[in-house]
């Protein structure tokens, strides 16, 4: 399909058998959630398969320990001094960091110095 048709149509084709799968055995799945698995797979062009392979291509070593082999990525990422930057959003929950998007993706300051009389309160 990817070939064929470019990565449009591979990414309809993942979210259409995915929700065959689980259609099979009556398990209702938000499509949201599948289009969210879609564009991974799917995001840089090609195709990544969204298992244990295509989880090493990422850089993030707290992303990998939120997939299912924790112990082996952690045991890896040790062995070979990899640093996490916490730009995933899976790397910043597991340390119980606000997530890089939606209301997480501001940052508000407030000068408290421009207001003493609300200090006061």
């Amino acid at each position: 399909m990817l070939a064929a048709y470019g990565v449009e149509a591979c990414r309809a084709c993942i979210v259409r058998e995915v929700s065959g799968v689980f259609g099979a055995y009556g398990i209702g799945v938000d499509p949201r959630h599948l289009i969210l698995i879609a564009d991974y797979m799917t995001h840089l062009g090609g195709y990544r398969a969204c298992n244990r392979i295509g989880i090493e291509a990422c850089t993030s070593p707290l992303l990998k320990i939120s997939f299912e082999t924790a112990a082996s990525f952690l045991v890896s990422a040790t062995l070979h001094g990899d640093v996490d930057a916490l730009t995933s959003p899976a790397a910043r929950i597991v340390l119980g960091r606000p997530v890089g998007v939606g209301t997480g993706c501001l940052e508000l300051v407030q000068n408290m110095e421009a207001r003493p009389a609300q200090l006061a309160c």
